[in-house]
């Protein structure tokens, strides 16, 4: 369980940072280029990055779990994933 932790806290980690970096880069070039594509594109890459890293965390978990061979929490966790992913085609329609 101890390395499935540790995989845990580094996509937590990386997600986080990853997004913070993508959203700090763009608001900055935001007001140095106003209108320019790039701002765009990272601003909304670090918004899909922060949005991913909730789902990367619960399918990391479910390979975990499965290796563990918990068949109760490998259940229980894809019915988190499946109501992440259910929501999420939601408010895309």
């Amino acid at each position: 369980m101890r390395d499935t932790e540790v995989v845990l806290g580094r996509v937590l980690t990386i997600g986080t940072r990853v997004s913070t970096a993508c959203l700090a880069v763009g608001l900055l070039l935001t007001f140095a280029l106003p209108g320019a594509r790039i701002t765009r594109v990272l601003l909304t890459m670090g918004l899909v990055v922060l949005m991913a890293t909730p789902p990367a965390r619960v399918i990391v978990s479910i390979a975990g779990f499965a290796r563990q061979h918990d068949w109760v929490f490998v259940l229980y966790t894809s019915i988190v994933l499946a109501l992440l992913v259910g929501s999420l085609v939601v408010a895309m329609l």
